[in-house]
């Protein structure tokens, strides 16, 4: 069994994604856990979905509740989404089993929170902008890239808010899968848009379980 642990603040949208897709593509020896740092949308949909959770207290400087947490449940890969910068001693602890996801193609745009990359990225003018999934190291946004897509500002800043949750989704799973060798049998979908090319394909993921996800 696989354990994938996600540490959250939010409204868990990466976690929802996780735990329907795992669902939807019948994928089996993979569980997931939820460590907060508040209680949050995220903790609700754990309870709703019977998903192991815990509420700590975090601060760089009081870093005891987590890592007792980490140690309990012996994560495989600990998805970083929340509002912390997890400090040095944990970092190294947990090396090669960190990830993050960030709303912009780093390094642009490294150590903003949320959607504010893409904010700046319409404000500064770009025509492309995609989502990045990375090691965590002890900087801010700065560990090994992983994984990314790319898509054109064309559009509307909402509409490439909801693109970069999609394909954000996308590339963090396909990451994960890689990474606990959850793809071994599968052929890669070939889209210019995703580098390393999806394992778990956009084909997979039609607009209602989009829709599932968002009223999850």
């Amino acid at each position: 069994m696989k354990k994938i642990v996600f540490l959250v603040s939010g409204g868990g949208g990466n976690l929802k994604f996780f735990d329907l897709a795992i669902e939807h593509l019948k994928l089996e020896g993979l569980c997931l856990s939820v460590i907060a740092d508040r209680d949050c949308g995220a903790i609700g949909y754990s309870k709703k979905n019977d998903i192991p959770h815990k509420i700590i207290a975090y601060k760089r400087s009081d870093k005891l509740e987590l890592q007792k947490a980490l140690q309990e449940t012996a994560p495989d890969l600990i998805v970083t989404n929340w509002h912390k910068i997890i400090d040095e001693d944990t970092v190294n602890q947990y090396a090669g089993k960190l990830v993050n996801l960030h709303y912009s193609l780093l390094p642009a745009f490294g150590g903003l929170i949320g959607t504010e990359p893409i904010s700046q990225a319409y404000a500064q003018g770009c025509k492309f902008i995609g989502p990045t999934c990375h090691w965590v190291d002890v900087g801010v946004d700065t560990g090994a890239i992983l994984a990314q897509a790319v898509f054109t500002t064309d559009r509307s800043m909402d509409e490439s808010i909801q693109l970069m949750f999609q394909k954000g989704c996308l590339i963090l799973f396909n990451t994960a899968m890689r990474l606990l060798h959850q793809d071994a049998d599968r052929a890669p979908d070939l889209s210019d848009e995703f580098h390393p090319p999806l394992i778990y394909g956009e084909d997979l993921f039609d607009e209602g379980f989009w829709m599932r996800v968002a009223t999850a």
